[in-house]
């Protein structure tokens, strides 16, 4: 397996940081209006994300820890970088009134080099700690 990692320490309370990203359903850090349904509740949920008129990004809630601030993710349906078997782990730590968020995810590439479906991830991943560092600045 392949792994990916991006750690950021974000000017924003953990508390606020975990309670945005813990909440499997609430896209609203997400721009643009994603088009998001969710089935179920709890570990097992999935959020369902159109990728364009006949893709959908299918992914799945695997485990939430309160106590260790860890969410954990599958998409096992149309990921949106170059693998498969993808598997992500959301992690938030408390930095002083800041906070650490570490993203990683293990996958096996489909088509490229590890290095390069890894900077794709870290890549996006930087892209979306942006988003939502700046939803939780704005009271999310």
């Amino acid at each position: 397996m392949a792994t990916a990692r991006v750690t950021r320490e974000l000017d924003v309370p953990a508390a606020a940081l975990w309670r945005l990203v813990s909440s499997f359903g609430d896209t609203s850090w997400m721009p643009g209006g994603a088009q998001v349904t969710l089935h179920g509740s709890g570990p097992g949920m999935e959020r369902r994300i159109a990728a364009g008129p006949d893709k959908v990004i299918r992914e799945r809630l695997e485990s939430v820890d309160e106590r260790s601030r860890t969410l954990v993710y599958t998409i096992p349906e149309n990921v949106p970088f170059p693998v498969k078997d993808y598997r992500a782990t959301l992690r938030v730590r408390e930095k002083g009134a800041a906070s650490e968020l570490d993203w990683s995810a293990s996958f096996e590439p489909d088509g490229v080099s590890e290095a390069q479906a890894a900077q794709a991830i870290e890549g996006m991943y930087g892209v979306m700690v942006g988003w939502i560092r700046d939803r939780v600045k704005a009271g999310g």
